[in-house]
């Protein structure tokens, strides 16, 4: 049985033709009580996805949960859970200090003269 959850008609059609800038912001921290405050990322921070030197300031074990919501995202893909399909809410897994983004698509990227 195939995982239907990949197939482009799930995720509003995937494009891999096409390619979109996406933008990660900070819009929530939940601290645990017991917890400490992330010493990492703070409300209201951004990061332009397309480069490299942004994609590096983002903490590891978040950025490996925001990544298959980015790459859908930025071929045109759309959650379906998701009221506005140009975006996803996405949380880190750190249980005592939870950051939770919003992933963006914004326009189309130019497209490379190799393409």
């Amino acid at each position: 049985m195939r995982a239907q959850y990949w197939f482009p008609s799930h995720f509003g059609g995937l494009s891999l033709t096409k390619r979109y800038r996406i933008v990660a912001r900070i819009i929530e921290t939940r601290d645990k009580p017991s917890g400490t405050p992330c010493g990492v990322h703070n409300v209201g921070e951004e990061f332009d996805l397309t480069k490299d030197e942004d994609r590096a300031k983002i903490c590891k074990w978040a950025f490996n949960s925001l990544f298959p919501f980015v790459t859908a995202l930025e071929f045109g893909g759309a959650f379906p859970w998701e009221p506005d399909p140009t975006k996803a809410l996405v949380a880190c897994p750190d249980p005592h200090n939870v950051v939770v983004f919003e992933l963006e698509r914004m326009e189309e990227m130019a497209k490379s003269p190799s393409t």
